[in-house]
């Protein structure tokens, strides 16, 4: 057999290896999830500090707001500034008070003396003193006033002094009750506007 009829020494190459089928790997893209409040600083900020922060101002305010309202109001629908007085029969103290001032009848104002007229005849024995209260320091210590033939133990039960604070206060009260419900309402907030944000990118890709 010649040599022609075989193969040459060196020429024969090995088969080649099974290689893997190749796949399209769609490259890798720079997606996050939901924009939630789960950073250490921001989860402590929103869900913690504001809410707490709310609170505090809704205790602060409503006080305040309150006082405030009252102050407004107390003086146009006659809550204070009209002291009332109590007109007592003098024999009820059986001689007890004679070393009780004597107060002429003369020198009642109008509204004192109207005031006198409405507790005689007040099964409560007071009246409201709607106007000038010119004895003011006897009728705090009490006086005996002879009126129609009448002796009485005439004293001021109450001044309904009018409470005396800055008016400021309600709308002061008032912002911070609303700033303080805001601080209240502040984590669900953000987690609807964050997860609406994150709907609009999705929305955006596809």
């Amino acid at each position: 057999m010649s040599d022609s009829d075989g193969t040459s020494p060196g020429t024969d190459e090995p088969p080649a290896a099974d290689e893997p089928p190749t796949t399209d790997v769609p490259p890798a893209t720079d997606e996050t999830g939901p924009v939630e409040p789960t950073a250490s600083a921001e989860s402590l900020l929103l869900t913690y500090a504001a809410p707490f922060l709310g609170v505090v101002l809704i205790a602060v305010g409503l006080p305040l707001a309150i006082v405030g309202g009252y102050v407004v109001v107390q003086d146009g629908v006659g809550l204070c500034g009209e002291p009332t007085l109590t007109a007592t029969p003098a024999d009820e103290y059986e001689g007890a008070l004679t070393t009780i001032e004597t107060l002429p009848a003369e020198d009642l104002s109008a509204a004192e003396r109207e005031a006198l007229e409405e507790a005689i005849d007040s099964p409560l024995q007071e009246g409201t003193v709607a106007g000038e209260l010119s004895n003011r320091e006897t009728l705090l210590e009490g006086a005996i006033v002879e009126y129609e033939g009448a002796r009485y133990y005439v004293q001021i039960a109450s001044l309904n002094s009018c409470l005396e604070v800055a008016p400021l206060l309600f709308p002061i009260g008032a912002i911070a009750i609303i700033v303080g419900i805001l601080g209240v309402l502040t984590p669900p907030i953000y987690r609807k506007m964050a997860g609406f944000e994150e709907r609009m990118r999705n929305g955006r890709t596809e």
